[in-house]
Formats: structure tokens, sequence, C-alpha cells
């Protein structure tokens, strides 16, 4: 049975920090400037800026905060144990965080800066997008409420791992009006009989007029799908 014949009313208790399984994730940035790695490759990572060691190890679905004064930098990027990079030129600001992702590309890996597509956000309204990152999870559906419509809505079909990051139409921002946005994701075909009530990779947020939230869906450690957000 199908997700859409099985979705019901919201669940009245919102998580407001980003989980799966039985983890849970919060990315508390209002202070912090610098550098987000987001691994969505299926080995940890290694991050070196300006040739010194800034993160060891960023483990498969993992995100991880590295501060870096505003400037520009060389960051360089490896598969744990192993020799080869990959290097990017990327300027940081002033309370501003940069996001770097590492992608499955074929047998080895590729990275790129998460643009936020200077997406613009009326007043009175918000905006939210979701990525697939989580290369051993296959297909999977994602659905959601927000402001204006309670009931859930799936986001796009299929739903596929993204190793390429270069095309915007394939990432579109949703406009709702202010308040909470409920996301929910399910492998497919393993976990669609969950069902909204069921499955434990979800995450829910209220925005305010003029803000906008990128969700991204990782593989979680414990197996299975997490959700996590990045404020852009």
């Amino acid at each position: 049975m199908r997700i859409r014949n099985l979705l019901g009313a919201a669940s009245a208790a919102l998580l407001v920090t980003a989980c799966g399984k039985d983890t849970a994730t919060t990315q508390p940035e209002a202070s912090v400037h610098g550098l987000r790695i987001v691994n969505a490759y299926t080995q940890p990572v290694d991050v070196l800026v300006d040739g010194t060691f800034a993160a060891s190890a960023v483990a498969p679905g993992a995100i991880d905060s590295v501060a870096q004064a505003a400037g520009s930098h060389t960051v360089s990027l490896r598969a744990s144990g192993t020799s080869a990079l990959v290097t990017l030129q990327v300027t940081t600001g002033t309370g501003a965080m940069r996001t770097l992702i590492v992608v499955r590309n074929g047998p080895s890996f590729s990275a790129s800066e998460f643009a936020d597509t200077n997406a613009v956000v009326p007043a009175g309204a918000t905006k939210v997008r979701v990525f697939h990152l989580a290369p051993n999870a296959g297909e999977i559906q994602v659905f959601r409420t927000q402001p204006d419509w309670g009931t859930p809505i799936e986001w796009q079909f299929p739903f596929l791992y993204d190793s390429a990051l270069t095309d915007p139409l394939a990432h579109p921002y949703f406009q709702s009006t202010v308040g909470t946005w409920d996301v929910r994701a399910w492998r497919k075909p393993s976990e669609v009989s969950l069902g909204w009530g069921g499955t434990s990779a979800r995450v829910a947020f209220a925005l305010a007029g003029g803000e906008k939230r990128t969700v991204l869906v990782l593989d979680d450690p414990g197996g299975g799908i997490r959700l996590a957000t990045v404020d852009q």
C-alpha cells in the first residue's frame, strides 16, 4: 500500500530537531561562521583547510562545522586513509556558513559548494527545499505538511540520490505562509507501509516571514535514513 493512501492527520507532537532512528542532530549556527561539511559519501572523509587538518574522518551521513576567519581558503577533501584530494576555493564571510557537500561519483567521490541560489523569500512567506543525499537509500518518498496546508503532500516523484547538485531546477524551493513545516521520508519500498506516523526520519520546524530552510536526507549510521536541516 502506498503512503499516499495511508497518510492521515499529522502527528500533534512536532519534532524540532533533525532525526532518524534514535539519533538527533541540531545545527546551532547563529554565532558560527566558517565551513559546514556534509558527508553524503559512503566512507569517512578528511578535511584540510589551507593545508592544515581541520576535520578528520567525518563519518558518512554526518555534518561537521569548521570555524574559519572570513576570506578566501583552499579546502581539500579526501576519503580517509587515501591520498587523492579534491580541492575547492571557498570564500567565507563573517557570521555565515559555507556548505560543502561530498557525494559519491561512480567509484570515487566529488565535492562542491552548496549554493543557496539566492532565492528571495517574500515578506510574510517561507520557503523550503529537500535534497536526497543518502547514497545507500535508493529511491525514497518525501512528504510534507506546511503552514497553509495540513494534509501531507508528496515532494517529488521519483526521488533519487543526487550526485550532481548542479541543476537548481531539480531542487526547487516550495513556498508557504509563516508557521511550521513537517517533513518526513521513507525508503522505497521497504518503509512505505510505515505511513505518516510510523517513520523516524522526520523533522519539523517553524519559520518566520522571510526565512527559508534546506532539508537534507542522509544515511543514518544506525541504518536507514535521517533528516537534518541547514539555514539556507
